[in-house]
């Protein structure tokens, strides 16, 4: 383990390898012996609730899932499209590197489900790859960190335009960067999880389920109104999506704006999107709507955008540091798995063998992982 934790502390894992990412499986829970718990509790139905219900199903476990909502993916997780993709820092910060880890473990997620026929590649996920561009005040400087950094080309390169796309300035080019459809995703991972899962909508109740050997908390924003976590604090940040038609965009476009089309039968774009604090309601508005449309006109002139079609606000969680809250919260046999802010789609797949560890202790803890203790403002 102690080798583990250095090599994963020294060296970024930047490859989408399915040899060197694959995590450590297991053997069939049979095999393990006494387990520390059998029955868990999963408080949130949405990526990060769904994702921690579909990989300890997978460890045979049971699992009840509970969200006072009516059914599944209803705040963020709603959402129509959402974008994953590897993150760089000059100094390649543990966001950086857990980041890069959560991208390769989507990714994985996604085939795995594709694979049992829930999800469908091209039309509920794709990777047509994802560019960021940046401004003229940033461009020089996000240059020499990629030569800082000198990752192979199948990771990210410099481009300054892509498909008959232009920026002034150009940006990071990822080419395994993709997008999915969250609340498929969502759905697809509570249906592999067959019967060992049983879920709990409209659950009203004032705090922690009873009777649980263990308990985790993905509420989001509401996470630590269900369990206080000593120096813990989350923000809740409004963000609001526009959908519009046509667009046609080849790969997902972020930084001077936010742009993802869908592939398949769709024929829309989705832009935004909109960091509005503090929350004073969740109306989408109509100024959210420009602000998002302007956006990508100025980033991509060329471009023309359709008719608006829809709009939709959600609430990003997230913890004063940006890092999330996975693990531990101090209180014996509740964990939380919450503050994703805005890389939820990332962030969901790296909390299962966190938390794994800590429930069944059959997943190694690597030093980056500790970064993300619920307990370290504590």
């Amino acid at each position: 383990m102690d080798a583990g934790r250095r090599q994963l502390k020294s060296r970024p894992l930047v490859r989408i390898d399915e040899q060197g990412l694959q995590l450590r499986q297991p053997a069939h829970p049979a095999d393990l012996g006494p387990k520390p718990v059998h029955r868990v509790a999963v408080l949130g139905a949405g990526i990060a609730g769904s994702q921690m219900a579909y990989a300890l199903c997978q460890k045979g476990l049971d699992v009840h899932l509970f969200d006072r909502a009516a059914g599944p993916a209803q705040g963020a997780s709603g959402n129509w499209l959402g974008a994953f993709h590897p993150h760089l820092t000059k100094d390649d910060t543990p966001l950086s590197r857990l980041s890069r880890f959560g991208h390769a473990c989507t990714v994985r997620r996604l085939r795995e489900l594709s694979a049992k026929g829930l999800l469908q590649e091209g039309e509920d996920w794709a990777l047509p790859g994802h560019w960021m561009t940046f401004d003229a005040a940033q461009a020089e400087k996000a240059r020499q960190t990629l030569e800082h950094l000198a990752f192979p080309e199948d990771v990210v390169q410099w481009k300054s335009s892509h498909q008959g796309l232009a920026a002034s300035q150009g940006g990071y080019f990822f080419p395994s960067g993709g997008w999915v459809k969250p609340h498929r995703w969502v759905q697809a991972s509570l249906q592999a999880c067959a019967g060992r899962l049983t879920t709990h909508y409209g659950y009203s109740g004032p705090g922690l389920p009873d009777g649980f050997d263990a308990t985790v908390v993905a509420c989001a924003e509401n996470s630590l109104n269900l369990v206080p976590v000593e120096g813990g604090r989350i923000s809740a940040v409004k963000g609001q999506i526009t959908k519009v038609r046509g667009a046609e965009l080849p790969c997902v476009i972020s930084g001077e704006s936010y742009a993802i089309s869908a592939s398949g039968q769709d024929n829309w774009t989705v832009v935004g999107a909109t960091y509005e604090r503090p929350v004073e309601h969740l109306d989408p508005t109509a100024q959210a709507d420009l602000q998002n449309i302007e956006k990508f006109r100025q980033a991509m002139p060329g471009l023309k955008l359709g008719e608006f079609m829809d709009h939709r606000a959600s609430v990003r969680a997230v913890w004063p540091d940006r890092l999330p809250a996975i693990g531990p919260t101090g209180t014996p046999d509740v964990y939380l798995a919450t503050a994703y802010a805005s890389r939820g789609l990332l962030w969901a797949a790296v909390a299962p063998p966190i938390l794994s560890h800590y429930l069944l202790e059959d997943e190694p803890l690597f030093a980056l992982w500790e970064r993300l203790s619920p307990l370290r403002n504590a």
